[in-house]
């Protein structure tokens, strides 16, 4: 009898499957966030006392630009990214997640979820995949693939 109770608490508390309770949601503009999103309620909701972090990132390398055309441009895309990630919490909280708005980046967009994996410290990173080409991919490289290889977190990547 004391065997079949120690065997249940073993089962439960299983030492190969890591805890999560912090997850780090990468919200960009051009995947389908909100099936990303969805997929994060789905998951956090299994889970109790779980933490969503957002990072909003825009991948962009530098582009010479007129200083009227540069603000206009980034002021669009901070509209943009507002709205997405205003979207994006009123999802997650109204489905009870806990979620709080960690940073909003235009640039390199690997090297900025990187750094905000070190920042943070989460236990799962979870992103959309853009769906490149593989001539694309060749030529542009892809974020998820560039944070999938390069983190020392598990990251899931939602197609």
């Amino acid at each position: 009898m004391i065997e079949v109770e120690k065997r249940a608490s073993v089962e439960t508390e299983n030492p190969r499957i890591p805890r999560i309770s912090r997850i780090l949601l990468i919200l960009r503009n051009d995947v389908d966030y909100l099936k990303t999103v969805d997929y994060v309620i789905n998951l956090a909701n299994s889970i109790t006392n779980s933490k969503v972090f957002i990072l909003y990132t825009v991948d962009l390398d530098p582009i010479p630009m007129d200083e009227k055309v540069e603000k206009e441009f980034y002021r669009k895309l901070r509209e943009e990214g507002k709205k997405i990630v205003e979207n994006a919490i009123n999802r997650l909280k109204n489905a009870g997640v806990d979620v709080e708005f960690y940073d909003m980046h235009f640039g390199i967009a690997a090297e900025r979820i990187l750094k905000a994996e070190k920042e943070l410290a989460p236990d799962l990173i979870i992103m959309g995949a853009r769906g490149l080409s593989t001539f694309k991919k060749m030529l542009l490289g892809s974020v998820s693939e560039e944070v999938t290889k390069h983190a020392k977190t598990p990251v899931l990547i939602v197609k």
